[in-house]
């Protein structure tokens, strides 16, 4: 199990940063390239969703030339979503129940600890509903040129406007979590949650490779959102996929829904929104 070693390369202004690594890996550079932007003028999401990308975030995308079996390939976002967790989660104590995962590959805020707007965690928890959770990191995988682009944007601190980050999703800061990180010069709070990503990814990573999912489908489970959740899948264009009851999510990185009659249906892919 090699040791991944990153070369980081900021920039101030960009497109978009996943742009940057697929011409990167057109040119046959080596894996371990991480892509970092002060601000992207066209960036993009999960599902080629436009990603509204001002001063304040934590925009990287990570080239990658994993060798595992072609039907592990789609956990690697996953996979990215959890070391996310994990770092965010190990920035302070509040966060570590806070920060959850939304599949497949979204880390958000739950408001039972913390208020997503800046004031002091709750120490009473709140039932779950649509509006209890907001969104801290979004993730996308796109396979090219024989190699794999990640791209991650994390919220960190509030813009001046606060923006709006795709879809249906409410925006929440890791400074809402990390008071601390809004009264720090920008650059070194976003190095600071870069740090904390970069070595979580890092260990991950070569985990994932070498053992694939399977292993640490416990440990996103623990953490996942929607885990006994009623849920409705759609796709891009709204169309239902499945609905059910969220049971887990299984060693392939699929969303098991279980029916009334206690049939379960793994999902591959879509959004899913809470009934």
């Amino acid at each position: 199990m090699s040791q991944l070693t990153l070369r980081v390369r900021d920039l101030d202004r960009v497109a978009s940063t996943n742009d940057e690594v697929k011409q990167a890996l057109e040119a046959g550079e080596g894996e371990g390239l991480v892509v970092r932007a002060r601000v992207q003028t066209g960036g993009y999401g999960r599902q080629g969703r436009t990603w509204v990308s001002p001063e304040g975030g934590l925009y990287c995308s990570w080239l990658l030339r994993p060798e595992v079996p072609a039907f592990t390939l789609p956990t690697l976002s996953l996979v990215v979503s959890m070391a996310v967790r994990r770092a965010l989660a190990g920035l302070s104590p509040d966060a570590v129940q806070a920060v959850a995962i939304k599949w497949p590959n979204d880390v958000v805020l739950v408001s039972t600890a913390a208020s997503c707007d800046g004031s002091a965690p709750s120490a009473t928890p709140v039932a779950m509903d649509r509006s209890t959770f907001k969104k801290l990191c979004g993730v996308s995988l796109e396979a090219h040129a024989g190699g794999v682009c990640v791209g991650t944007g994390v919220n960190v601190i509030p813009p001046v406007e606060r923006a709006e980050v795709g879809g249906k999703n409410v925006p929440a800061y890791v400074a809402d979590i990390v008071p601390a990180l809004a009264h720090e010069d920008p650059t070194d709070a976003l190095d600071c949650v870069f740090d904390a990503i970069a070595i979580e990814f890092s260990l991950l990573y070569q985990l994932w490779t070498r053992d694939g999912f399977e292993p640490l489908a416990g440990e996103y489970n623990e953490h996942a959102l929607l885990s006994g959740k009623q849920v409705r899948l759609v796709d891009r264009e709204g169309t239902l996929i499945a609905e059910g009851t969220v049971a887990r999510v299984d060693s392939f990185g699929r969303l098991v829904l279980c029916d009334d009659a206690g049939l379960e249906t793994p999902v591959t892919s879509g959004e899913a929104h809470i009934a």
